[in-house]
């Protein structure tokens, strides 16, 4: 028996394929720029700034090459596939820069995956736990504190865990109900000013109804508040947020997307409002809701514009408005309520040359935007943004290169960040977690106020897949941070290897 065959066997207990089955992407950038082909069709029926991205096997999807699906082993007609897979993030490095006992740096976990499909189903289970020894930055840029990014605490001492849950229910080829227990993206972008990947999963509903060119999508979900106390369970405070994502595909290439959330406590200081069925309306504008109901919910509005002159170039913007007075911005006080996101980028797949793929990217937060008079109302879950990961009241400049050479991938990543932080504990802006009202006066904000920031990363990662067919990679990485200030500057560089699957986005970079 080859070696080949050997793994297959012991790894993947059981596996069917047949052409007709849900499937389910990785929200992973790497595997979205690996398989870029899927988010630059222009075909009218496809979403790509809706993730995850589901979609039928026997779809345009389902032709790009190096598909995740097992080996066929063979046909059932019934339509169903089945595995079970294992897991694993096996790194470790050096870091040098900071004053450390050990500059040993390493996260080790093995986990399990499970996968069931069919023509109407779709089931989706991992596990991963792990123990991390990783350098933390509490720069004030970061609010975890000791919180692997994208978790929720440790389970005990140094061990964490990560996990995903999905179930997918298709009754009809114009609606997909899901629930479990995940993360969602609205976007085209490396970054989300709407709705990131990079909070810590929670429990959700999604209904996604799809008929011609347009999709909409109803997202429910739980999220928690821990920001005054974030070692302490006891003290979570529960929230609710409820947001609605228009996608229309006006003609093949041209998208215009629009976006509203609402994010409400599950106790205030009347009553327990737990979840609130009125949001459950699955059309209209929550503003209007949130009047009717006398309550000051968080309401976000956003949209979005994207083009794609082919299937090898992509433009794409997003605009978020939180709070916003056309008459105080022509007044040019900056005034502190004009809350707003702005994103623009453009990326293409094959930028000149085949297998090269560029990513360019702007985005900028104004100071107090996603926060809220009560921190268990601010746009956040687990003491993290559910947005961007840095927050509020920045500058920032992305730029992906990735090129493959035969099966290796190398990607190298800049992100440049110009931030204010807290300064002599007033209120900035930044930290979305604390309430606006601590902010000083009402005139004269503006982005990076207060204690200035800027923070450059570089990533550069190489990629050899040791089994493709369960996302298993061979990774090497080196990743070097440059942060000043007026009073410090700081210079970190980390180099790791390891064996890792190809799972998760791992927000390291700002």
């Amino acid at each position: 028996m080859s070696l080949n065959k050997f793994f297959y066997i012991t790894l993947l207990f059981f596996s069917y394929n047949v052409s007709s089955q849900m499937r389910v992407d990785l929200l992973e950038y790497k595997h979205r720029i690996q398989f870029s082909e899927r988010y630059f069709t222009t075909e009218d029926n496809i979403h790509t700034a809706i993730l995850p991205l589901f979609f039928e096997s026997e779809s345009a999807l389902e032709k790009t090459p190096g598909q995740l699906t097992i080996h066929p082993a063979k046909k059932n007609k019934d339509g169903i596939s089945a595995r079970i897979y294992p897991i694993t993030d096996l790194m470790g490095g050096l870091e040098s820069g900071t004053m450390q006992a050990s500059p040993f740096r390493y996260t080790a976990g093995i986990g399990i995956g499970t996968e069931f499909s069919s023509k109407k189903w779709y089931s989706s289970l991992k596990v991963l736990p792990y123990v991390s020894e990783q350098i933390f930055t509490l720069d004030s840029v970061r609010q975890n504190f000791g919180i692997d990014a994208g978790t929720t605490r440790p389970i005990t001492g140094s061990l964490f865990q990560r996990s995903e849950f999905i179930l997918a229910y298709k009754p009809h080829r114009i609606f997909t109900l899901s629930t479990g227990y995940g993360k969602h993206f609205f976007g085209e972008g490396y970054r989300s000013v709407f709705l990131s990947d990079h909070a810590a999963p929670y429990p959700f509903f999604k209904i996604q109804t799809s008929f011609g060119s347009i999709q909409y999508v109803n997202l429910y979900a739980v999220w928690n508040d821990n920001s005054a106390f974030p070692s302490d369970r006891t003290m979570d405070k529960m929230k609710f947020s409820s947001s609605h994502y228009l996608s229309w595909n006006i003609i093949p290439g041209l998208n215009i997307g629009v976006f509203e959330t609402v994010v409400w406590q599950a106790k205030d200081s009347l009553a327990q409002r737990n979840f609130d069925f009125n949001y459950l309306n699955p059309v209209v504008f929550f503003r209007p809701v949130e009047y009717g109901l006398g309550s000051a919910d968080n309401v976000l509005l956003g949209a979005s514009l994207n083009y794609k002159p082919d299937q090898h170039h992509c433009f794409y913007s997003q605009l978020l408005l939180d709070e916003f007075l056309l008459s105080e911005l022509k007044a040019g006080n900056n005034w502190w309520g004009n809350k707003y996101a702005i994103q623009v980028g453009y990326k293409s797949n094959q930028f000149f040359v085949d297998n090269l793929y560029l990513q360019l990217e702007f985005n900028m937060v104004r100071p107090f935007t996603y926060a809220h008079k009560y921190a268990v109302q601010s746009y956040g879950h687990f003491n993290s943004a559910v947005a961007h990961p840095a927050g509020a009241n920045f500058y920032e400049l992305v730029n992906i290169v990735s090129f493959r050479k035969e099966k290796i991938m190398f990607t190298n990543k800049i992100t440049f960040l110009g931030i204010g932080v807290d300064k002599d504990s007033i209120n900035q802006g930044q930290n979305i977690f604390r309430s606006y009202s601590d902010r000083n006066g009402n005139y004269g904000h503006k982005i990076m106020q207060g204690n200035r920031m800027t923070i450059f990363n570089e990533q550069f990662i190489a990629e050899y897949p040791l089994l493709n067919k369960i996302d298993l990679y061979i990774t090497a990485m080196y990743q070097y941070r440059m942060s000043w200030s007026s009073t410090e500057t700081l210079h970190q560089h980390f180099v790791t290897v390891g064996i890792r699957t190809r799972l998760w986005n791992i927000y390291a970079d700002y």
